[in-house]
């Protein structure tokens, strides 16, 4: 039997907090393939838990290391990131936060569209179905994505590195 389990947000998750926690977890995550060091993925879960709380946060990071995984293996370039804990985005990271939003919201063309530009296209099934998990995992622990604003240019990123390299 498939049981459904909701948590309630806490006040402190609101405001772009969920934007992010999805960055923040990205960076790290990704950053934990690129140098083959477990610390990395283990800031990300105390990050999340921090956050969330033990039990959100198992659900939150299922679908974060879904994601991260489908991102590292197909991406069409070297999956763009900046440092932990900047302000700023770069544009993959921006195209990964409206995916995931865009599949929130039930567009799933959207989401299609911008996974498309993200991966090479044998990684499209299994990227759009970690989107789709990682999206319903948030979801799940009321973690609502708003739409990220795609800087100017974002959809035609040069490929400058090899596929499932990721650049820190």
């Amino acid at each position: 039997m498939n049981m459904r389990v909701d948590f309630p947000a806490p006040d402190a998750c609101t405001g772009g907090e969920a934007e992010h926690l999805v960055v923040e977890g990205l960076r790290r995550w990704l950053a934990g393939y690129q140098t083959g060091n477990i610390s990395c993925w283990e800031d990300a879960w105390s990050l999340y838990a921090g956050r969330l709380g033990v039990a959100r946060a198992r659900v939150a990071v299922s679908g974060l290391s879904a994601y991260a995984r489908a991102i590292n293996g197909w991406a069409k370039c070297g999956f763009c990131l900046m440092p932990h804990d900047c302000p700023r985005r770069c544009a993959h990271e921006a195209m990964a936060v409206e995916a995931l939003a865009a599949w929130q919201r039930g567009n799933r063309e959207a989401a299609t569209g911008i996974v498309e530009e993200l991966v090479v296209s044998p990684g499209l099934p299994s990227t759009l179905e970690a989107t789709a998990f990682f999206a319903d995992s948030l979801r799940r622990v009321d973690l609502r994505l708003v739409s990220a604003a795609l800087p100017p240019g974002a959809r035609q990123i040069p490929r400058t590195h090899a596929p499932s390299l990721t650049r820190h």
